[in-house]
C-alpha cells in the first residue's frame, strides 16, 4: 500500500471542479489525515482544462509529486492531461453516459459510473461530482461519513435537504461501485484521531493580519490576490475592523494610505499588475513614513501574462520598484503557516519603522490547501509592536520651540515619532514634497541630505535590532548548499529524501527576508556548489546573492507557470551539481 495516495478532479472550467476539492480535502482533514493541494485552472470563467489535486498521508507532507492514484475524469482531456502520472495501479471515474467516449489505458482500472443520472436520482445533475466523491470513497475504502460532515460544512447554510440530497448523491457512488466493480486495488485510507486546521496561503495572510490588529483592508478584485479580501469581508468586522472594494488598484493603495494616516493597521493586496498601479503611491508611502502593508501574490507576468499560473517574477519590482531611492521592507513567507507569522511581522516593522513593507507571497501559495496542526497558529504567541506610537503624555518632548510636533524628527535611530490625529499637541501635516521636521515643504540642501539620510537609516537601524534568519533543512555540514525563497521550501525539503536515496547530501537554506537579508557569505564559502531555485525565468534572486557574495552561483528555473515537485526538484538538483559553474 503507498504511503500516501493522490487523488483529482478535472474537467472544465465551471464544472464546479474547485469546490469538488475542496470539500474531498475538508472530508480528508477531518479524518485525520495531513492533506497538500495544488491546483491547475485557466484565466476564464467557463472553458479550458481546470483541475485540483489531492496529496494526502497521515504523515506531514509539503509538496505534491508525479503519481496520480485516482483521477475523476469528467472530460477525455483531463486523462490525457494526466497521462504521465497515471500507472498501472490508477483507477479512473468516469460518465459512460455522456457523450464522449473515455480512451482508458488497459492497465488502468476504469470505473464507469453514471454520474449525471445518480445525481439526478438524488434530487440534481448539478451533484454528479458528489456522486464521483462517493465512487472514490469506496475505492479507496475511505470512510463516507467524513465526507458526510464536509458536505454539512460546505451545504449547511443553505438547508438541511440541500445537505440530504448531497449525502444520498455520495452514497448512491458508493453503492454503485459497490453493486458493479470488484477492484483489487491496493488502497486504503487510514484515519486518525488529529485534528488538523485546514488553510491556504491567502487565508493564512487574512488570519495574520486580523491577528496583527489590522483594522482597515482596501483592494480592488485580481487574481490570485482576491481571496485575502474574500477571507476579511465578514471577519474583520468582527474586530471593529473594515473591508473596501476600491475602483482600482491606485485608488485602493491610496485607501489603504489614508486608513493608516488615521492611525488604523492598514493593509492592501494585490499582484503583479496591480503592484504596477500601486508604485505611484508606493514613493508616498515611504517619504510621509506611514507604515503600510503590501502584498503581493505573484503571478506569471509580464503584462495579463498567465493570470492563473505560478511565478516569482515580482522580486525586483518588490526590491527596487518606484522612481527615486525608497526605503522598504521585503518579507517573503516560504511556507503557508509563515504566511500567518510573517503577516504578524510585516506589520510590527511597518509601525516600529514607519516604513513601507513588501509581503510577497506567490499563486502556488496562494491556492494551496495545507493541513496543520492547530498550535502552529498560536494566538498566544502573537506580539504586537506599534513602535514609536505616542499619546498627550509623551508628546510634549517632540515638540519645537513653537509647540509644533515634529512628525519627521531627525533622530539616531531614523525612526520618528508618531501621532495619530486626535493626539492633543500631536497636529501635523505630511506630504510627498521634500520635507523639514514638521513636515513642512523644503528645498534647503541641508534639510534634504538630513531627510533622506534619517529615512535611511531606520533601515540600518532594523538590520542592527531584528533578526533576519533563515530557515535551514537537510544536512548543515553537506558540501551541496540550495537557497531558494518563497512556495520552493515545501518541494525542496520532500527533495532531501529523494537526494539521500540517491546518495546525494545537501544543505537547504530558505530566506524568507529579501531586503533586508541574511548574510549567506559564509554559507556559500563553506559550501563546495551552491545552487538557487526559484521559478523565474532570469534568476533575480540568484543575481541578488551573487551581487551579496561576488561570486558565481548554479540556477535551477522554472518559468512553466507550473510549481516544483519533489521528485521533479531532486532530479534537477542531481543534474546541476554535475556540472560547471556558469563563467
Amino acid at each position: 500500500m503507498a504511503e500516501d495516495l493522490n487523488w483529482a478532479v478535472g474537467g472544465e472550467a465551471g464544472d464546479g471542479i474547485d469546490s469538488t476539492g475542496k470539500i474531498f480535502a475538508q472530508a480528508l482533514s477531518r479524518a485525520g489525515r495531513h492533506v497538500f493541494t495544488s491546483k491547475d485552472f485557466a484565466s476564464r470563467i467557463r472553458g479550458g482544462y481546470t483541475a485540483y489535486k489531492i496529496r494526502t498521508s497521515v504523515d506531514n507532507i509539503q509538496s505534491v509529486v508525479d503519481r496520480l492514484d485516482i483521477l475523476v475524469a469528467l472530460t477525455q482531456r483531463t486523462i490525457d492531461e494526466n497521462l504521465d502520472e497515471l500507472h498501472e495501479g490508477s483507477a479512473i471515474i468516469y460518465d459512460g453516459e455522456r457523450s464522449w467516449e473515455a480512451d482508458i489505458p488497459e492497465e488502468m482500472s476504469a470505473v464507469d459510473v453514471p454520474l449525471k443520472s445518480l445525481a439526478e436520482d438524488a434530487g440534481g445533475a448539478i451533484m454528479r461530482n458528489i456522486v464521483a466523491l462517493g465512487a472514490a470513497c469506496e475505492i479507496t475504502g475511505f470512510d463516507v461519513e467524513y465526507l458526510d460532515e464536509a458536505l454539512e460544512k460546505r451545504f449547511g447554510g443553505k438547508g438541511s435537504k440541500i445537505v440530504e440530497n448531497n449525502k444520498e448523491a455520495a452514497r448512491l457512488g458508493q453503492e454503485y461501485v459497490q453493486e458493479n466493480y470488484d477492484l483489487d486495488l491496493d488502497y486504503n485510507l487510514e484515519t486518525t484521531d488529529n485534528d488538523y486546521v485546514l488553510l491556504n496561503g491567502n487565508e493564512a495572510i487574512g488570519m495574520g493580519a486580523i491577528a496583527a490588529g489590522c483594522r482597515f483592508y482596501a483592494g480592488y478584485p485580481i487574481t490570485p490576490a482576491t481571496s485575502i479580501m474574500e477571507y476579511l469581508t465578514g471577519r474583520i468586522e468582527e474586530y471593529g475592523g473594515h473591508v473596501v472594494q476600491a475602483e482600482d488598484e491606485l485608488s485602493a493603495i491610496n485607501m489603504a494610505l489614508g486608513g493608516a494616516r488615521a492611525g488604523a493597521r492598514a493593509m492592501t493586496a494585490t499582484s503583479g499588475a496591480g503592484i504596477d498601479l500601486m508604485t505611484e503611491t508606493f514613493g508616498l508611502v515611504a517619504t510621509s513614513e506611514t507604515p503600510l502593508v503590501i502584498t503581493d501574490v505573484q503571478r506569471s507576468g509580464p503584462s495579463t501574462g498567465m493570470p492563473t499560473k505560478q511565478e516569482q517574477g515580482d522580486l525586483n519590482m518588490a526590491l527596487y520598484g518606484g522612481h527615486g531611492e525608497i526605503p522598504r521592507f521585503v518579507v517573503t513567507p516560504t511556507s503557508i503557516d509563515e504566511c500567518f507569522w510573517k503577516t504578524i511581522e510585516a506589520f510590527n516593522l511597518a509601525e516600529k519603522y514607519q516604513t513601507p513593507v513588501f509581503l510577497v507571497s506567490d499563486l502556488a501559495m496562494s491556492v494551496t490547501e495545507q493541513t496543520f496542526e492547530p498550535d502552529a497558529f498560536d494566538m498566544d504567541d502573537v506580539e504586537i509592536d506599534r513602535g514609536k506610537l505616542v499619546d498627550e503624555d509623551e508628546v510634549d518632548e517632540w515638540l519645537d520651540s513653537q509647540g509644533r510636533f515634529r512628525a519627521h524628527a531627525n533622530t539616531e535611530d531614523g525612526v520618528s515619532p508618531r501621532a495619530i490625529p486626535g493626539t492633543a499637541d500631536g497636529a501635523h501635516m505630511s506630504t510627498g514634497l521634500e520635507h523639514n521636521e514638521l513636515g513642512r515643504r523644503t528645498e534647503e540642501q541641508d534639510v534634504r541630505v538630513q531627510q533622506v539620510d534619517k529615512r535611511n537609516r531606520k533601515v540600518e537601524t532594523a538590520k542592527e535590532q531584528e533578526e533576519w534568519d533563515y530557515r535551514e533543512f537537510g544536512d548543515e555540514d553537506a558540501d551541496n548548499l540550495i537557497i531558494s525563497w518563497g512556495s520552493n521550501e515545501g518541494a525542496l525539503v520532500e527533495a532531501l529524501d529523494y537526494l539521500e536515496d540517491e546518495g546525494v547530501d545537501v544543505r537547504v537554506i530558505s530566506v524568507p527576508y529579501i531586503f533586508p537579508r541574511p548574510d549567506l557569505s559564509d554559507e556559500i564559502a563553506a559550501a563546495e556548489e551552491t545552487i538557487v531555485v526559484e521559478c523565474n525565468a532570469t534568476g533575480q534572486f540568484a543575481d541578488v546573492i551573487e551581487h551579496d557574495v561576488l561570486e558565481r552561483v548554479k540556477r535551477i528555473n522554472k518559468y512553466t507557470g507550473v510549481r516544483f515537485k519533489a521528485d521533479e526538484l531532486a532530479e534537477e538538483i542531481t543534474e546541476k551539481l554535475s556540472q560547471e559553474v556558469p563563467a
